[in-house]
């Protein structure tokens, strides 16, 4: 490991880097892997850090260029089932947290249940990442069934 990634370690509270180096038995691979996992977790805690360092009008500046770039995979809103995905709760917390107001949300129709929740307020979440690729895994998948479907019709005929 070269010298800034142990600095870096270290900043990022793991001061026995170098210990653990001349211990471990593990692969150049694992290592390397292991690097990358701990530089990840440093730059999640600063961008954390430099988001809550922003004024509201910074924040809505960051949001408004964010949506511009991840428009097509971004939708405007999210449904219950995707917060509750996205937080780790269950579809009914989500709800609960809507109607107590600790998510920014409406309801369709008023005592409806169904809640219209913007998306702009988790953009910044931790899971963030994770929620958008398994979309996207979703949609592959959907789209991979809508062709085998067309070509299982298309033979048929």
């Amino acid at each position: 490991m070269n010298k800034k990634m142990t600095t870096l370690f270290r900043t990022a509270g793991n001061s026995n880097v170098d210990e653990y180096e001349k211990t471990s038995t593990l692969s150049e691979n694992a290592r390397r892997y292991l690097e990358l996992v701990r530089l990840s977790l440093e730059l999640e805690k600063q961008k954390e850090k430099m988001y809550l360092a922003l004024n509201e009008q910074e924040k809505e500046e960051v949001q408004n260029v964010l949506s511009q770039i991840t428009e097509p995979t971004i939708p405007e809103y999210l449904t219950v089932r995707d917060v509750a995905l996205l937080l780790d709760v269950t579809p009914q917390m989500v709800r609960r947290y809507c109607a107590e107001g600790k998510i920014d949300a409406y309801q369709r129709l008023e005592g409806s249940g169904k809640w219209i929740i913007p998306t702009a307020q988790f953009l910044h979440h931790p899971n963030w990442p994770a929620f958008l690729r398994k979309r996207q895994k979703i949609k592959n998948q959907s789209i991979n069934i809508a062709e085998k479907m067309l070509e299982y019709l298309g033979e048929e005929e």
